[in-house]
Formats: structure tokens, sequence, C-alpha cells
């Protein structure tokens, strides 16, 4: 994925359909935690804080254009009812309020409930999402963020770049909270 440096190795080979990939933190410690906290219990204040961190991004990066629509990476249905929430959503509406930009949480949508991402591999990961998401209208020429909390192999963001290019979106690029450093398998 590229995050301002040189392309890693699967990228060179597999070119993601996102332009660039800008992550305001590493997923390291004690963000790792928060994160997969906030996940997997319902945690009001946690994900508030969580959110309120996404606009270093564009503090750690003032060139960045304003992109016509900022884009929540969307859960199946049925996870979101398990959770209550989605962090990608609340990590978004904070970006989209700082930047004051319009928020785009119902343009796409998750059109199965995927096997769960930890503990397969890139390829795994790919197949996994695989026709995955849906856009609910076109999206001609319009430069989009898609947003999600960590990115480490990108398989997520690949799918749902790739669904938002087929609808049209002239360019995608994903920002997201933390980026891990992805041991390959």
């Amino acid at each position: 994925m590229h995050s301002g440096h040189a392309p890693c190795g699967d990228c060179q080979r597999l070119q993601p359909a996102f332009e660039r990939l800008l992550a305001a933190y590493d997923y390291d410690y004690p963000l790792d935690g928060l994160i997969s906290r906030c996940k997997y219990g319902p945690q009001a204040a946690l994900q508030g804080a969580l959110a309120s961190l996404m606009p270093t991004l564009r503090q750690r990066h003032p060139e960045l254009p304003s992109p016509d629509l900022i884009v929540p990476v969307p859960l199946a249905a049925s996870r979101l009812a398990a959770r209550g929430f989605n962090l990608p959503d609340a990590l978004a509406a904070s970006l989209a309020v700082t930047m004051r930009t319009p928020l785009a949480r119902e343009l796409c949508w998750r059109k199965r409930n995927t096997v769960p991402q930890a503990g397969l591999n890139r390829a795994e990961r790919l197949a996994n999402l695989r026709d995955a998401f849906g856009v609910k209208h076109r999206c001609d020429g319009l430069f989009l963020v898609i947003v999600d909390d960590v990115a480490s192999t990108g398989a997520t963001l690949h799918a749902l770049s790739k669904t938002l290019k087929k609808a049209g979106a002239k360019r995608v690029e994903a920002w997201v909270l933390a980026k891990a450093h992805f041991r390959h398998a």
C-alpha cells in the first residue's frame, strides 16, 4: 500500500484500486488495544475518543485536496445489528465535520456478511471480499475518500475502491485511523 512511501511488495504485484493510503497513526500500543476494545464491545465514549483522533490525518497532511464525498467502510447489516455501531462511520463523520465535506454514509453497503478478516492472509482476504460491496448510485467523476479504522493488507479498501470506480468514481483514496504492519503468510 502506498502511505506516502514506496509501495510495498504486495502493491507492486497487485496494484490496489485506490490511489493512495494515508494513516493518522501506526497500529501499535496503545491504539491497537483501544481499537480492538471499541470494535468488539459497545464503548460509546471510546468510539468518540477514537473519532476525535481522525482529524490528525488532515493536520499531518495539510496539502490534501478536499474530496467530493467521504465514505465510511460499511458493515454487513447483521454485524451492525450485533455491534450497534460502525467505528469507520464515526471516524468518517469526525473527518467530514473537520473538513466541511459531505459524509456519504448511505452510498455503499455490504452485499453479504463476509468471514472476519483477522487470521486470513492477503490472498484469502481479497477472495473473501470479492463482490462484497454495492453502491446505490453512480459516482461519475467524483473524488472519494473511503475511511476505515485499520488497514493491514488493504483488501477491504481495495474491494470497496474497485466497486466505487466501477460506479464511475474518478479518484478514490483510503484514509484510516491506523496502519498495521501486516506479517505476510
